[in-house]
């Protein structure tokens, strides 16, 4: 019994390099990751005007990149003019789709409420929830985890 367990982890080792080797060798094709892309049914945004619901879907579609293991530059290729911009990457249609779907004061307004929250009778959860979904709209309050992580404490 303790002989077919090591043959069955010797198999798996064995296929896991193979398989490894492989991907190494054979970069996924835009193919491959549209397949994918197209399996996990990724959400359509409707261009709705409360910027929480571009966010919830960017922070959505960031999720699936990653479970489908799509490369950066792969991100916003589509055949047609924005993969032809020079320097047009996922970052830049981030930055693009917000200046379409919601007005510069909402942004602002947005990020004046993550200043200003404070935990209060809240509880940490709620506080947690709240200020994740506000610290979306403060990149430059914010700019790194860091800071992030101060301002969670003091509030």
């Amino acid at each position: 019994m303790a002989n077919s367990n090591n043959d069955v982890a010797t198999a798996i080792r064995l296929l896991t390099e193979k398989l490894t080797q492989e991907r190494a060798e054979r970069p996924d094709t835009a193919r491959d990751i549209y397949e994918r892309l197209a399996k996990v049914k990724p959400p359509y945004y409707k261009g709705k005007i409360d910027p929480t619901f571009l966010e919830n879907w960017i922070r959505e579609f960031e999720k699936i990149f990653g479970a489908v293991n799509c490369p950066e530059g792969m991100r916003v290729e589509n055949g047609d003019r924005l993969s032809d911009m020079e320097g047009f990457t996922w970052d830049a249609f981030v930055i693009a789709l917000r200046g379409k779907f919601y007005l510069v004061f909402m942004r602002k307004q947005k990020a004046q409420e993550f200043i200003n929250l404070r935990m209060g009778s809240m509880t940490i959860s709620e506080y947690y929830s709240k200020f994740i979904a506000l610290s979306r709209f403060a990149h430059e309050v914010i700019a790194t985890e860091e800071l992030k992580a101060q301002m969670f404490e003091q509030g």
